[in-house]
């Protein structure tokens, strides 16, 4: 198999690389330097020359902030970027594997957890730019494979890189006089990233179509960490943890998702308090 991975010294991208070189895969890295998606004719030209059988795209201006502030830039890279590659992957008859976020159900009228027919009405640039890629991709590309993320976290940290759930988390509880505080108005699958990438091979099977690809949760993101230090026996964080009663406070959120499309084909993730405490185990936590 050979795999172009788009984004592969980000969070998701560098994690997926270096699995699929576990498994013997080809795997093409390039930077940007090599290839601009925004480039349309750069890309196509690259495709041409290279010829992977399977792309999958996980570079994107993923900070919803930075796409708020700078959404013509971030339109460029993620909507242009992704289209760019979705006609490349048509012409070359390559599988295209988009990665797309939970965020498209932001300001969804509906309560969780969502299905991937739903309509949607995404209320942020950032969740309005993935659920357009989606679309136009799909147009472009039949083949193409959207998958929904959730947010996710890691038990091993590259130097260099940005934080995430588990090392907030870690900070938070290292410091023995502060409170741990997490939203409760605030409802999300929060996954491990290992469990995204040891699925990714079953992913690039999957028939066209759009996906959710995550964590499932019962619960607001205090109530999980409750549970999660309950099962855990953990009173001395149980004691500190105190729900963040602001945020999400004035438009609750909750963008969790149903995963039953994709464990329909063999693709499941632990709940979310299951992998956390199974992570947070594993790092001595």
């Amino acid at each position: 198999m050979k795999i172009l991975v788009t984004g592969a010294s980000g969070f998701l991208g560098r994690r997926a690389a270096r699995y699929f070189e576990t498994l013997g895969w080809c795997v093409l890295a390039p930077a940007h330097s090599e290839l601009d998606i925004t480039d349309g004719e750069a890309v196509l030209s690259w495709m041409r020359q290279h010829r992977p059988d399977c792309v999958l795209h996980t570079a994107a201006v993923s900070d919803t902030g930075v796409c708020q502030r700078e959404p013509e830039r971030s339109e460029r890279i993620n909507v242009d970027g992704s289209v760019h590659l979705a006609a490349a992957c048509k012409e070359t008859g390559a599988k295209f594997i988009f990665c797309s976020s939970d965020q498209v159900y932001s300001g969804s009228a509906f309560s969780g957890p969502h299905r991937e027919d739903e309509p949607l009405t995404p209320n942020n640039v950032y969740a309005m730019q993935k659920l357009s890629t989606e679309r136009l991709c799909a147009e472009i590309c039949p083949d193409t494979v959207s998958l929904r993320l959730s947010w996710m976290y890691s038990t091993e940290q590259f130097e260099n890189e940005h934080g995430h759930f588990l090392t907030a988390l870690k900070t938070a509880a290292s410091d023995t006089e502060k409170t741990i505080s997490w939203p409760c108005y605030d409802k999300r699958g929060i996954t491990d990233t290992d469990e995204v990438v040891k699925n990714l091979p079953a992913a690039l099977r999957l028939p066209a179509g759009v996906y959710n690809f995550g964590a499932e949760n019962a619960y607001d993101t205090h109530t999980t960490l409750q549970n999660v230090f309950s099962c855990m026996q953990r009173d001395d964080l149980l004691s500190r943890l105190s729900p963040n009663t602001e945020a999400f406070s004035a438009s609750p959120r909750d963008i969790r998702m149903n995963t039953d499309r994709a464990a329909a084909f063999g693709i499941r993730f632990k709940t979310t308090a299951d992998g956390l405490r199974a992570a947070l185990r594993k790092v001595g936590f």
